[in-house]
């Protein structure tokens, strides 16, 4: 890139109106060598801001001649980047007037630098005729040179008495205070071909404004000004300029006004004509190409002020793009890559960035947003970051030292701007579950309020419905026999029975039966050990006869000397332990059948009855422990019965808890509102100046917001599905049958299923009641099917309901809104995502104003956001056998502007239609 602004239009000090020592009026020194050395010493001493100078010598270009051969040969005047030639006549437009009472009009033409200095001379200076009427009567009819006036004002003194001669000037001063030039001569003889294009015209503002305002007069004042392109004033100081500025636009004639030095002094001097003193900022680059440009834009290109426009708002920008060496873009590709030693300066302001169709102008801001951190970016392929590519960030626009530069690799970066890749906006917008999504990601972008349910409430819902639950589970506790067993119904029962037992059996008449149950029982034991030892003496008796007559036969052998012994012999004593036994058993059986009357008495208890009045204290703690049963069982029914009311029962006194949830979803609706009404309202920021305060009022006219408590009965049902049972639920899979069943249809029948049926479905077989309750009474859950959004709404219409591209504008509205003031903005073609009326109609303002606060870079092909929007930097995109260069400048560079109509459809109609909107009207 070799051009020489390629950062486009930046603000540089205008003064279109300085005298030299050549001037027939000035105040620097005789016209001689020293004089111009000072004078030439001052300029270039002039702070770096000082730029562009119109060097005015009246009728002569004699002293801009010279600076311009004194550039050419010896390198003077280098710190300035423009010399301009002005022409300033004195015009005759109100004849009829007393000159000599007023100061005459002044006229000035401002030439090209491009017109070579004869063609100023004989194609318009020495063809400007005058005749002048002397005292005695003769006519004086001559070009307009010096050595005419000369020969004017010498016939002028002819006249005069000698005597007088002392109050006139030179020869010259006196021709040229007596020479009134024609208007209607000076722009007839401009309109020759050879200053088609090449030079504007100026009025002194201060001469004209002394001019009354009177029936005869007036309809030729406002031609003489109108007809002009610029008016030029030398104010004091910025307030009076302001206030001649405003004089022209309430008095409806041409205000672009630019303030001069009207130089007369050096620097150095006292007198508001000196050099240096202007206060006039233009956005151009330093050609009169440049200059042309504040006819079509003076509001954005024209400042008046003390100091650098650029540093009224503190702004981080992108400074520069370089590539130092050849650069594959694409990883494992050779066919596409970035020309080597390509430096791209960037403007701070709007950058458009244009070319055709596969000419590498998305590439370009794909592959940085790529770099950094958040950023998306749409062109397939993995990017080839090898640190050839520097991008150079400056922290702010204050100080030229504060930046960074980053070697694009493989590590993305962190540095905050947006990033709007191709089709992302549309992508967005039409985006599946859009309507909450789109409706959250705004609520973002304008730092709205976080719709929140109440953590408290949820936290106590959370407590009271698992508390509720738990004390239902306790009371529905069972035994073997069906009994609930922690009811205070069947508590009481037992404290009855355990309480008529023990009173019962600590009657003295139980008492003496009970302890004769115990005699009797240890009697009877002593009976039954006296039959069991009968028993065995009888079968030991038996067993020992048996023994002895083993033993006798075994004596005997064969011989039988020795009788057997017979159990008959024994008879008496066998009958008497028959006896013996039978009286025993007897006995037994009496004593049997009282015990099994006392048990019988006795049967609740299931212990030993011979240890019962020991274990009397036993039965008493029972009891005890009854009766605390019995307490906490009323405690417990009365607090389930507390939550049951506080849970689903609202009353005058206190709203039910279900209630509370409904009231919190209101109260989200409320705050959402609130929280738009001040984000809306923009008078109320001090941060924001009015320019500021206008740009974010256009950028919310037309939205609004509807905040919508969404109740979605597809989600709702899709979450109890997995509440079912489908092996008990027959209709599991049955959505229409399911909404039957639970009979929600929308936010109001899901608050009453809430109150009215849910206890009964907690409780129904084939209902997961643990899921059934977090789905409905847990927000975590609860908010998958039931949550609070705004709606935004575009010109009345809900945001789900307008085109594609009219989503996109709001969105980006929305997104500038938030964003208007600080960090850069990259859109690439925000035409394919943007609503066309849009674009037309605030876009291109939108971007004009913008531009002061950010850096806005747009890459475009509709010729309306490049031209109209008033671009400060173009750059050109081109691709040359896969090898992508850039090269850039401002609308003004003749070049940029070819491009721009060749690239970009409907470039040269942009460019006439914004010549016709700021075209004057004589």
């Amino acid at each position: 890139m070799n051009k020489k602004y390629p950062r486009g239009s930046e603000w540089r000090k205008w003064d279109l109106h300085v005298h030299t020592p050549a001037s027939i009026y000035h105040r620097y020194g005789p016209d001689t060598e020293a004089t111009w050395e000072n004078y030439m010493k001052d300029i270039e001493n002039l702070p770096s801001d000082f730029s562009v100078l119109g060097i005015n010598d009246y009728f002569f270009i004699d002293g801009y001649k010279k600076l311009v051969e004194e550039r050419i040969s010896n390198n003077r005047l280098s710190n300035i980047d423009l010399i301009l030639p002005v022409v300033e006549f004195r015009i005759d437009k109100f004849a009829g007037i007393d000159f000599g009472k007023l100061k005459r009009i002044n006229l000035h033409v401002i030439f090209s630098n491009d017109l070579p200095i004869e063609t100023i001379k004989s194609q318009f200076l020495q063809t400007l005729e005058q005749s002048y009427s002397l005292e005695s009567g003769e006519q004086w009819t001559r070009a307009i040179t010096r050595e005419s006036v000369e020969e004017l004002g010498a016939k002028i003194k002819s006249g005069v008495p000698a005597e007088q001669l002392s109050k006139y000037g030179t020869d010259l001063e006196e021709g040229f205070n007596n020479l009134n030039v024609r208007e209607d001569k000076i722009f007839e003889a401009l309109q020759k071909d050879c200053f088609k294009d090449k030079y504007i015209v100026a009025i002194g503002k201060t001469e004209w404004a002394e001019l009354k305002w009177t029936d005869a007069s007036i309809a030729t004042k406002k031609s003489v000004i109108n007809k002009a392109d610029i008016v030029f004033t030398a104010s004091e100081s910025i307030e009076a300029f302001d206030k001649a500025k405003e004089q022209l636009t309430a008095q409806k004639v041409n205000d672009l006004l630019l303030d001069c030095s009207d130089s007369h002094y050096l620097s150095s001097a006292t007198d508001k004509d000196r050099i240096g003193n202007c206060f006039t900022w233009i956005k151009a680059d330093p050609t009169f190409e440049g200059l042309i440009q504040i006819l079509y834009e003076p509001e954005e290109r024209i400042s008046i002020s003390d100091n650098n426009p650029n540093l009224e708002f503190d702004k981080p920008f992108f400074s520069e793009i370089s590539i130092s060496d050849k650069l594959n873009i694409f990883k494992e590709e050779d066919d596409i890559h970035f020309s080597k030693n390509e430096r791209i300066p960037l403007n701070q302001n709007l950058v458009a960035i244009i070319g055709g169709r596969g000419e590498g102008k998305s590439m370009l801001t794909d592959y940085l947003a790529s770099s950094f951190i958040g950023q998306e970016h749409s062109k397939e392929g993995v990017f080839n970051k090898n640190g050839a590519l520097k991008l150079s960030y400056q922290k702010s626009n204050q100080t030229e030292t504060d930046f960074i530069e980053f070697e694009l690799t493989e590590e993305k970066k962190a540095i905050d701007f947006i990033y709007i890749n191709q089709g992302r906006l549309k992508n967005l917008v039409e985006k599946k579950d859009k309507q909450f999504q789109l409706a959250n990601s705004i609520r973002r972008l304008a730092k709205l309020k976080q719709p929140e349910f109440s953590s408290d409430l949820d936290k106590n819902i959370r407590e009271l419905i698992n508390e509720f639950h738990e004390l239902q589970k306790f009371f529905s506790v069972q035994d073997d026999e069906g009994n609930f067993i922690n009811s205070k119904e069947f508590l009481e029962a037992q404290e009855k029975s355990i309480n008529d037992f023990i009173s019962n059996i600590t009657t003295s008449e139980n008492k003496d039966k009970l302890e004769k149950y115990s005699e009797n029982l240890r009697l009877r034991n002593n009976l039954n050990s006296k039959l069991k030892e009968l028993s065995e003496l009888e079968s030991e008796i038996k067993s020992s006869i048996e023994k002895l007559n083993a033993k006798i036969n075994l004596t005997n052998g064969d011989l039988d000397k020795i009788s057997k012994i017979e159990l008959s012999a024994l008879k008496k004593q066998f009958d008497e332990i028959i006896e013996w036994k039978a009286e025993i058993e007897k006995k037994i059986a009496e004593i049997s059948k009282t015990i099994l009357e006392v048990k019988e008495e006795f049967k609740d208890y299931k212990g030993d009855l011979t240890t019962l009045l020991n274990d009397i204290d036993k039965f008493q703690k029972s009891l005890s422990e009854i009766r605390e049963k019995i307490s906490d069982s009323k405690i417990k029914k009365e607090r389930l019965d507390k939550l049951q009311s506080i849970i689903f029962e609202s009353s005058d006194v206190e709203i039910s808890l279900i209630d509370k949830i409904k009231k919190d979803y209101e109260k989200q609706v409320k705050e959402l509102i609130s929280s738009w009404d001040d984000f809306k309202d923009v008078d109320s920021k001090d941060s924001l100046n009015p320019s500021q305060k206008s740009i974010m009022k256009n950028l919310l006219t037309d939205l609004e917001i509807e905040v919508k408590i969404d109740f979605d009965i597809e989600k709702f049902y899709d979450e109890i599905y997995h509440c079912i049972d489908g092996a008990k639920w027959r209709i599991k899979g049955n959505r229409e049958a399911q909404k039957n069943s639970f009979e929600v249809k929308d936010l109001d029948s899901y608050f009453e299923f809430l109150k009215n049926k849910y206890l009964e479905f907690y409780i129904s077989d084939g209902i997961h009641s643990k899921t059934l309750k977090s789905k409905l009474f847990f927000e975590s859950e609860r908010q998958k099917y039931l949550k609070v959004f705004p709606i935004l709404k575009y010109k009345g219409k809900d945001l789900n309901k307008i085109s594609v591209g009219q989503k996109g504008t709001v969105y980006l509205k929305m997104m500038l809104a938030t964003e208007a003031f600080s960090k850069p903005i990259i859109f690439d073609q925000p035409e394919d995502d943007l609503d066309n009326e849009f674009i037309m109609q605030n876009l291109i303002s939108l971007f004009k104003e913008l531009k002061q606060y950010r850096q806005v870079i747009i890459v475009t092909h509709n010729a309306n956001l490049v031209v109209n929007a008033d671009a400060e930097q173009v750059i050109v995109a081109s691709n040359k056998d896969g090898n992508l260069e850039y090269s850039s400048g401002s609308l003004e560079d003749n070049e940029i502007n070819s491009k721009i109509c060749q690239i970009l459809e409907g470039g040269e109609i942009a460019f006439e239609k914004r010549r016709r909107k700021y075209q004057k009207i004589g």
